[in-house]
């Protein structure tokens, strides 16, 4: 028996949380004066969380629950 498609197979959960223990250099960085968004663009990962508030907080960890996404 075949298994049908279902594209949410292919979902991560992944977190901004996630991204800063892969890019330690993130964590030095001020997300007041520099986009967070533009900043994990540039590593391959979006932001996709609605809650997400661009330039709200300078440390990261303020953001760790934010969900992101790999960019293909």
């Amino acid at each position: 028996m075949k298994k049908k498609f279902n594209p949410n197979d292919f979902d991560t959960n992944l977190t901004v949380e996630d991204v800063a223990q892969r890019f330690e250099q993130l964590k030095s960085m001020d997300f007041t004066k520099v986009s967070l968004a533009n900043e994990i663009i540039k590593l391959n990962y979006e932001v996709i969380s609605k809650d997400y508030e661009d330039l709200k907080y300078s440390d990261i960890s303020e953001y760790y629950k934010i969900e992101v996404d790999t960019i293909v």
